[in-house]
Parts: C-alpha cells; sequence; structure tokens
C-alpha cells in the first residue's frame, strides 16, 4: 500500500501528464518540434515515454535492492534510436505507450516500500545518484521543458 510520500510523487506525475496530455490533444501529432533532429509532436511523446520506461526500470531495480542504469550511454545516439524504433509505430499505438510508460513509472513510484522511499538510488542515466523525490522532480522538468516546446510548434504552426 503506498503511503503518503508515493502518493505524492504519484500525484505530480499524473499532473504533468494530464498537463501534456491536454496541451497535445486534437492537435497534428506530425507538426515539427525540432528541425535537426527532425522530431515531431508524436517523436518527442514517444522521447518521454521511453525515459519514463527507463526510471521505471531503476526504481523497480531499487526497490528489491539491485541498481538499473544503462551502459555506456551516449544521449543523442540513445535518443534517436528509440525515436526511429518509435516512428514504426501508429500514432494510436504510440500514444498507448506513452500513456502506458507513466502509468508504470506512476506504479513503480507507488511500489517502492516506505523504507526505502527516502533512500538513494542510480538513475538509469549511470552517472547520477538520488532520492525518489529528485528523480520525480526531473521526469516533471523533463515533461515541462519538452511540453514547452511542443506549444511553441503549435503556435509556429498556426501562424504558417
Amino acid at each position: 500500500m503506498p503511503g503518503e510520500a508515493q502518493n505524492i510523487q504519484a500525484d505530480l506525475l499524473k499532473e504533468s501528464h494530464a498537463t501534456t496530455r491536454a496541451k497535445v490533444e486534437g492537435v497534428d501529432p506530425e507538426i515539427q518540434v525540432y528541425e535537426n533532429p527532425d522530431w515531431r509532436i508524436r517523436d518527442v511523446l514517444g522521447h518521454i515515454a521511453t525515459w519514463d520506461r527507463e526510471v521505471t526500470k531503476s526504481l523497480q531495480a531499487y526497490r528489491v535492492g539491485e541498481e538499473y542504469a544503462i551502459s555506456d550511454l551516449e544521449y543523442d545516439d540513445y535518443n534517436e534510436r528509440a525515436v526511429l524504433e518509435q516512428k514504426k509505430l501508429t500514432i494510436q499505438q504510440l500514444l498507448m505507450e506513452w500513456e502506458e510508460a507513466r502509468e508504470g513509472f506512476i506504479e513503480a513510484v507507488q511500489n517502492v516500500p516506505q523504507d526505502k522511499f527516502d533512500g538513494d538510488l542510480l538513475y538509469p542515466w549511470e552517472d547520477e545518484r538520488g532520492s525518489i523525490h529528485q528523480l520525480v522532480a526531473y521526469m516533471v522538468e523533463h515533461d515541462e521543458e519538452h511540453r514547452e516546446e511542443i506549444m511553441s510548434a503549435i503556435k509556429a504552426s498556426q501562424v504558417d
């Protein structure tokens, strides 16, 4: 049963995800957000899902006394490979993955036992450790940064 700390962190993740969902609902997922690399809204959502899955793996490992990180991580290559894989998905499949990845992240946060919740875990990017609170804050900030970029791209597409 999740405690108060778990529920607070889960609520932050739910709120951030719901805000992004509201911003992209009914918007063309093929609107370009970045030129180099060529990422569309769908690609940015897939990128968020990729990292939600990775932090979930770190949390699951931590819960059972182990550690997980992506070894030999080169962020740009890793992100680009993940986006290329996700381009094979339909938009419906991608959105389902995005939703499921966040649900898995929330579940992983809620499943960390209370006595371990304030402990120190290895983050999936391998060169940093910290608390679950900080990890959630990083990921909410990650959502916010990409949401702002998506909103700028949507606004720019309406001007054209």
